[in-house]
This record gives structure tokens, sequence and C-alpha cells, in this order.
């Protein structure tokens, strides 16, 4: 290849904002990376419970398939501006110094206009075939976690991720909305549920990462507050997680067979969780932590399950009366 045809290539490249990818697919990886796709997953998860919870959720197909497809380009578009103001942060991180950004497989003028076109594309598809209260739920997500949380909230208080998962806790509503279902207390409590959820699913990773966070000067609670408080708060959370799992059946919002797996996952959650208090701090207690991480996303997983099968059950008329 000429001088001049690689440095139109190297041109092309600026344009549209990546470093020349080795392949097709590392590119692909990169904007799944940059969109933090797993996150997304799990909110488009959340929704679909939503939604399938909603009455009569069956008669609007085009509001929930643009529900989802909403809150997927949004919440990736939140993952782009999260990285796109932390790329400094990101390279002290064991978890987070290989992103594309970090590396500079794709520049910050890319990543830009790559937020833009998500943002752009969620805020069209859910204007056209969703409602006003769907758009401004999802807005309100984006905005809290890619800007609130990530610009104001964790440079600046160990309690960030208490506050900043009011964002992540709103796909549940937004499902339920999006097929056109008026708000009523069974959506709130799911909302409810991510939120008191959140901490305990979010500090044991806290606490496995805490010297990166301190080398980063990022104030999460185990930096500020030391690793007993944290665990403490961890336990605290779990068992406000299992008070919350079960109040849909407590309120008549879902029925016992919901209820006792409901119970049944809590307890083994914060048995977990009790045992992460009571280990002594040691390298054997973060890789602990860690695992704990990845079971409370099973516990949240669930819990959401079983409300799908409960309800579903129900409307069929497979459920024995007194459940």
């Amino acid at each position: 290849m000429s001088e001049l045809e690689l440095a139109s290539k190297r041109e092309t490249d600026d344009v549209i904002g990546t470093a020349p990818p080795a392949s097709a697919p590392s590119l692909i990886k990169d904007l799944l990376t940059l969109a933090k796709a797993k996150v997304v997953s799990l909110l488009v998860f959340t929704a679909i419970v939503g939604e399938l919870l909603a009455p009569e959720f069956w008669k609007n197909w085009a509001g929930a398939l643009a529900g989802l497809a909403g809150i997927a380009l949004a919440g990736g578009a939140g993952g782009v501006l999260n990285q796109l103001v932390e790329p400094v942060l990101d390279q002290h991180m064991r978890r987070t110094h290989l992103r594309p950004l970090v590396n500079g497989r794709i520049t910050r003028t890319g990543a830009m206009l790559y937020a833009a076109t998500l943002f752009s594309a969620a805020v069209v598809i859910l204007s056209i075939w969703t409602n006003p209260t769907t758009l401004l739920l999802t807005l309100l997500g984006t905005v809290g976690y890619g800007v609130v949380y990530t610009l104001y909230l964790k440079p600046s208080t160990p309690w960030n991720i208490v506050w900043g998962g009011i964002a992540g806790a709103l796909p549940p509503i937004i499902g339920w909305t999006a097929v056109g279902a008026p708000i009523t207390a069974l959506p709130v409590l799911l909302v409810l549920l991510i939120f008191v959820w959140t901490p305990a699913h979010f500090w044991p990773l806290a606490l496995y990462y805490r010297e990166d966070y301190a080398k980063a000067k990022i104030p999460m609670l185990p930096v500020t507050h030391g690793v007993e408080r944290t665990r403490k708060e961890i336990v605290k959370y779990a068992v406000a997680t299992l008070l919350i799992s079960v109040l849909p059946t407590l309120l008549g919002e879902a029925g016992v067979l919901y209820g006792m797996t409901a119970a049944a996952s809590g307890l083994w959650y914060l048995a977990l969780t009790v045992r992460l208090r009571r280990m002594p701090v040691s390298r054997k207690m973060d890789q602990y932590a860690r695992r704990v991480f990845g079971h409370s996303i099973t516990y949240l997983f669930v819990l959401y399950a079983a409300l799908i099968v409960d309800h579903l059950l129900d409307l069929a008329g497979l459920l024995p009366a007194w459940m």
C-alpha cells in the first residue's frame, strides 16, 4: 500500500472514530463493550418482566418490542457516556483497563457519535411506538446513569451506588408503561426491589476491587469506610431486599409460588452475605466477595423469573386455588 493510500486510510479511521481494527468481529466486540452490553442485557430482562406482568400485555406487541429496543439503545448510550467521562479512571482498574477508549481502539469522537446515534434511535423508536411516560422514564434513566451518577455521584460520595441505583431500577416500570398499562403498586414494587438489591449486589465487587478504587481516587464505600462497614451494609441491604421481595405476595400482587421462591432465595443470598461478613479479611475473602457478586445476579434472575412463572400459570389457570 502506498504512502498516499495509508494516509487516506488513516483519515478515514479518524472520521469514523476508530483505530484500524484487526478484524470486523473485534470492532463489534469493542462497540458492545463500550455500550456495556452485559449490563444492558440485565436492564432488558427486567423490562421484559415488567411487560409480561402488565395487564393484557399481549394486546400491544408493538409497544412491547419498541420499549425493549428503546431501553437497550438508551442503556447502551448511557454506558458510552459513562466511559467517555472515565477513561483516566478506567486505566487504574483491573476490570476496565482494557476498555476500547482506554486503549485508544475507539476515539472519543467516535464514541460520542456512537452514543448520539444510540440515544437518537432510542428517542425516535420510543416516540413513535410507545408513549410519553415511557419516553420520559427512559430519558430519566439514561441521564441518571450517564450524567448524574457518572459526573456527580460516583466521584463525590461513597453512597453513589445507592442513589445511582435509582436509574438502573427503572426498566420494570418502563416495560410496564411501554405496553400501555397504567402504573399500579406492582411495577413500583419491582423498581423498589432493584433499588434495594443494587447496593448488596455491587458492594461485594467493590470489596474485591477496593485497592483499584483507592488508586483511582474513587470514594467507594470500602475505600472511605473500610471493609467492616461495607460488609455490614451488604448484610443490611440483603435483609432489605428479602423483605421487599415478599411484599408482592403479602400485598396480593403475586401468588404464593412466587412468595415461597422469594423467601427461599432471599434467605440463601442473605446467608452468603452473612458468611462474607464473618470471614477474616484476606485474599480468600476477596475471592468470595467476587463470587457473592455473581450470585447476586442469579438471585435477581430467580426472583423475576419466579414472578413471570407465577403470573403466567395464574393466567392459564394452572395454579391450585390456595396459591
